[in-house]
């Protein structure tokens, strides 16, 4: 009887620990693939990082890299502009703008044709705070030679395509000092907590066992 209740105990140890390890090896795995395949970038991020379709064609995906941009940090904005079927595009022409929170535009690149959709703009933001990243897509029924190298002036309403004929998506970032360093030790302080709360557990299975074999038969 004994003998039994050692190996059931093994068993029961081992299956705890398939679980933990299964769990932990998903949790890590979801970010660095599941949208690696649909968002033609190499990693899509958690934070400050989106996508969103534009018009009836367009489906574009927008990240911050690194990650956590930091006020002065040397900062890359990637685009990846796709079609409803997750394709590249090619000869496209877009603009794009960044607008501070309090509605200053401090970026604009003027309309530019681009052999690919998959792009980035370098950029240092200068300040903490929220912004605003406004991508335009030119329409393919329009000559894009008169516009290139043209700029429009700043709108208050950033995804006004009045007096365009483009599409457009506005994409909202947080720049900080201190985000990444939180939400860092936020998801190890969440490992950690799971196998503290596992090793109680495992703890307790291990006691309540040695209870049942020390009492009479």
């Amino acid at each position: 009887m004994k003998k039994e209740e050692k190996t059931i105990s093994v068993k029961n140890l081992r299956s705890y620990f398939m679980v933990v390890f299964l769990a932990l090896s998903i949790y890590s795995s979801i970010p660095a693939h599941f949208f690696a395949a649909d968002a033609h970038i190499d990693r899509f991020a958690s934070y400050n990082a989106s996508g969103m379709g534009i018009g009836d064609k367009y489906y574009v995906i927008q990240q911050l890299e690194p990650e956590y941009v930091k006020p002065n940090e040397p900062s890359k904005i990637m685009f990846s502009i796709q079609d409803k079927h997750g394709r590249d595009v090619h000869d496209v022409t877009v603009l794009v703008e960044i607008y501070s929170i309090n509605g200053e535009r401090v970026l604009v690149i003027p309309w530019t044709t681009l052999e690919t959709g998959d792009f980035n703009i370098p950029f240092v933001f200068t300040k903490n705070g929220n912004y605003q990243i406004v991508l335009s897509i030119l329409n393919e029924d329009v000559g894009s030679r008169k516009m290139l190298d043209t700029i429009p002036p700043p709108r208050t309403i950033l995804n006004d395509s009045v007096n365009c004929s483009c599409e457009r998506a506005v994409f909202n970032v947080s720049i900080t000092e201190t985000f990444g360093l939180i939400s860092t030790i936020a998801v190890y302080g969440t490992i950690f907590g799971a196998i503290i709360i596992l090793g109680i557990v495992l703890i307790w299975i291990f006691v309540s066992r040695r209870k049942n074999k020390s009492k009479p038969g």
